[in-house]
């Protein structure tokens, strides 16, 4: 590694915690600021050291500031466009007209699978965007954990991938390398216990029956006991128990 290579800062936003990253150097602050945009005073403020300054930045956010969808099968492959605005739809079904200036992003799949969108607050977004340009970020990059996360999943799952962070579940059921099912919804301390029936409820509520496996991903949500569900396979995928909350996100 050259000497003058400037490291990049990778930034994780959780309900009051920010994890900054950028080499060795790392940092998590603790705040009682628990929505997106309250954040945001916080991560300005601990910019302004002159140690996080760096050319790029990749910032990834909590599930729960995040909304993700599937929609109908299309029937039909549809340009860029047109994907868009059938997500933009189906999160204005569902969460009114706050939805139609969400920020979006499209996770194309088969005509017959339908379209898996994950949607940010757009007024959050772009306050997020002028923040770190005016700390100097030419290189900006602002992901969903979901998107990070699935790089670690099996390549292609054949059941469910359920994704655990602090006071948070993620649902994705998928068969063939495509997604056919997404929920999302708050968890209490006492999550693992309820993992039989969470999974049993989202398996009778999926549009299609699929294989009776589950890989579980917890990050940041401490150690696993996996349950031992007759009839299900159950597998956790590698994690470090030791790191709690946001800065589990930054080892990915």
């Amino acid at each position: 590694m050259s000497r003058w290579r400037v490291e990049p800062l990778r930034i994780a936003l959780a309900p009051g915690e920010i994890a900054l990253v950028r080499g060795a150097h790392a940092h998590l602050h603790e705040t009682g600021a628990r929505d997106a945009p309250a954040l945001l005073p916080a991560l300005d403020a601990l910019l302004a050291d002159t140690a996080w300054h760096a050319g790029s930045v990749e910032v990834v956010l909590s599930q729960h500031f995040v909304r993700h969808i599937l929609t109908p099968p299309p029937g039909k492959a549809l340009p860029p466009d047109e994907e868009r605005a059938l997500i933009v739809a189906g999160l204005r079904e569902i969460y009114g007209e706050p939805a139609q200036t969400w920020v979006v992003r499209v996770h194309s799949q088969p005509p017959h699978t339908g379209l898996l969108g994950a949607a940010v607050d757009g007024a959050f977004a772009r306050e997020l965007d002028a923040l770190l340009a005016k700390h100097g970020f030419r290189r900006i990059a602002i992901r969903p954990l979901v998107s990070l996360a699935a790089r670690h999943a099996p390549r292609t799952v054949n059941g469910w991938w359920l994704l655990a962070e602090p006071g948070w579940l993620g649902v994705f059921g998928g068969t063939g390398g495509n997604w056919q099912h997404v929920a999302g919804f708050p968890v209490g301390d006492g999550w693992q216990a309820t993992l039989p029936d969470l999974v049993a409820r989202e398996r009778d509520a999926a549009a299609t029956e699929l294989p009776a496996a589950v890989w579980l991903h917890s990050l940041g949500a401490g150690a696993l006991d996996t349950s031992r569900t007759p009839g299900l396979r159950w597998h956790n995928l590698p994690h470090d128990a030791r790191l709690r909350g946001a800065r589990a996100w930054l080892t990915l």
